[in-house]
């Protein structure tokens, strides 16, 4: 294990792009052997320990789910009876002293991102006292954003916690289907977008600290929220991103989105070589690379405000991008997502916004004074449920792949003509002031 490490910084060290890009290969491949190796199943027998709860119970007819870490490696851990009732109630990190059976997974190529080793059905259950420290604050931060919920309706709690930190357990499935209908279920998943407005919020009062301190203020702000969120494959992605951001700022030498993206994907497959197994990682990569590449060109090429131009460029440009990974597992994407994604995302971005700042608020008061500082986002998770709901039922067709191709084509044959057009507008400027 320790040749991979050695190999990515020989190849820093020699500066060469060659061979940061060989050993760097080589590392990759190195550490991700070794991870695939701890994935192998061990024997099936009764065994008990000590585990530590590594994701939020999800409850399914008669039984309950959530991963748990071992001396074994990870397991996924189903229970019920008596045994799920202690499971709801242990948050992420406490430990569980557990007796039952290790079996196989079914499908273990669904849960290879999440290291998920065996299946454990255990029969019994007991909370062990103690957990790590740094676990309180990020504990702290989610409980009072899942007691703010609670001064909403009980059908737009789950869509809320969605939008804020991902958490959409519970959530009504005719909801959940015209969120689908509609494109817009990457709203109820936590993303790289909350990762931006998260920073958004805190860089102004970061930005009375000096150079330093900010950097760190603002790395803090990112490892919490990424805490909070459960280390979701696409906010790590987008926290590395920001990260680097706040680096170069910090340093006085602003990176490009291309090269943070880069830079971002690089170090966290040397680090989980796992990763490319996750769907949602490779989602969000890929709705990245087409906003970065795209949506600038597209929205150059639209007329209408400002806003408007933003959001339906993001929107066409994601959707162009994700569309050969999400058409062969999904099917064909719906038309509706564009009105949808225009109608919602400025709305969106504020209950995200509002909920991590004066959504925490409201959760350490309670009472009457909660139910007033919620009263915006109640109004705001009612229109994007119902603009959800009346885009579902429009009667546009869904775009198959080809379709998908074509449009793609297009933009791109758009995207040349912009900017041969403006090298020629440059070239002539440049003439006719040498003239």
């Amino acid at each position: 294990m320790v040749a991979g490490p050695l190999l990515l910084i020989f190849g820093l060290l020699s500066r060469r792009r060659v061979a940061i890009a060989l050993l760097g290969g080589l590392s990759v491949a190195v550490m991700s052997f070794h991870a695939r190796e701890g994935l192998k199943p061990v024997q099936a027998r009764e065994w008990s320990g000590v585990v530590s709860l590594r994701s939020d119970p999800r409850e399914y007819p008669g039984r309950l789910t959530a991963d748990v870490d071992s001396d074994l490696g990870r397991l996924q851990l189903t229970a019920n009876g008596r045994s799920a009732s202690i499971v709801r109630r242990t948050v992420v990190g406490r430990r569980l002293m557990v007796t039952g059976m290790l079996r196989e997974l079914t499908h273990p190529e669904r849960l290879e991102y999440r290291h998920v080793r065996m299946a454990f059905s255990a029969t019994q259950v007991s909370v062990v006292d103690g957990s790590a420290l740094w676990r309180v604050p990020v504990d702290a931060v989610r409980t009072a954003i899942l007691d703010g919920a609670n001064a909403l309706p009980a059908g737009q709690r789950p869509v809320y916690a969605g939008f804020v930190i991902g958490d959409d357990r519970g959530s009504d499935d005719e909801i959940v289907q015209s969120f689908e209908d509609s494109g817009l279920s990457h709203l109820l998943v936590v993303s790289g977008e909350n990762v931006v407005f998260v920073i958004a919020l805190a860089t102004p009062i970061a930005a009375r600290l000096r150079r330093r301190t900010r950097v760190v203020a603002l790395t803090s702000v990112l490892l919490l929220f990424a805490a909070v969120t459960r280390f979701e494959p696409s906010v790590l992605r987008a926290t590395v991103m920001a990260f680097i951001a706040v680096v170069g700022a910090g340093s006085g030498r602003p990176v490009d989105s291309r090269r943070r993206l880069a830079v971002a994907v690089a170090v966290l497959i040397m680090v989980d070589p796992l990763l490319v197994e996750s769907f949602g990682f490779r989602l969000s990569v890929a709705a990245t690379a087409g906003i970065t590449l795209m949506a600038p060109s597209i929205a150059r090429r639209l007329r209408g405000p400002d806003w408007f131009q933003q959001v339906l460029s993001v929107t066409v440009a994601a959707q162009l991008a994700v569309a050969p990974l999400v058409v062969p597992v999904f099917g064909p994407l719906p038309l509706a997502s564009l009105p949808a994604n225009v109608l919602t995302e400025p709305i969106a971005g504020f209950v995200m916004m509002w909920g991590s700042s004066v959504g925490i608020v409201a959760g350490v008061i309670g009472g009457w004074p909660a139910l007033v500082l919620q009263l915006p986002v109640r109004a705001g998770v009612w229109w994007i449920m119902a603009v959800a709901k009346w885009c579902a039922s429009l009667p546009l067709p869904r775009l198959n792949l080809p379709s998908i191709v074509v449009l793609g084509l297009g933009a791109v044959v758009a995207v040349r003509r912009q900017r041969r057009a403006s090298w020629w507008r440059s070239e002539r400027r440049r003439h006719d002031s040498a003239g």
